[in-house]
């Protein structure tokens, strides 16, 4: 069958992620690429505060996200990356991603019409962050976020607006962009 597809980019029709929530994995109730929908967002909406979690707010146009599939020993297999700038530099937030550096997390990527969430507590991505120092003046000075990792499915694909999902309009443990 022939689908005929057509890309919609324009100033009136441009949706773009501009959210990120991380939480740490081990913090969650056990669910994988299988659980149903509506428990996975069951478990999201209702975080307790007290949660070790990040909203980054205002996602630059520099964060890559990338999801290709594999096949490894006759299995499909996604292969999640995703990573972000974050400035300025400073002595709280280094504190902060230090205690998420090299932990396992979650992530829901949130768009004005709908989320993607990019690992399971079975299978979360690992995060890492990397300095940046750029030498010219108006270069990036920062941290760049990476998550990372392979699972068996594919990401979850949530619709609704920022209303739906009461996680991205909480301040939980830390809302890093809100004073940059």
């Amino acid at each position: 069958m022939i689908q005929n597809l057509c890309n919609v980019i324009d100033e009136l029709n441009f949706d773009t992620f501009y959210k990120a929530s991380i939480v740490e994995a081990s913090q969650l109730p056990k669910f994988n690429h299988l659980t149903k929908d509506e428990e996975i967002l069951g478990i999201i909406n209702n975080l307790p505060e007290e949660f070790q979690a990040m909203i980054i707010r205002f996602l630059p146009e520099k964060f890559s996200l990338g999801n290709k599939t594999a096949i490894k020993n006759g299995t499909r297999i996604y292969q999640t990356d995703f990573s972000l700038p974050l400035v300025p530099q400073d002595a709280n937030i280094q504190n902060l991603l230090e205690t998420y550096n090299n932990k396992e997390v979650v992530v829901l990527i949130t768009r004005h019409t709908h989320s993607y969430l990019y690992g399971t507590s079975e299978q979360p991505l690992l995060f890492t962050y990397d300095e940046m120092h750029a030498p010219s003046p108006i270069g990036l000075k920062g941290y760049n976020l990476s998550m990372s990792n392979d699972s068996y499915g594919a990401p979850k694909y949530f619709e609704g607006n920022e209303d739906d999902f009461p996680i991205v309009n909480r301040g939980l443990a830390f809302q890093l962009a809100g004073s940059l």
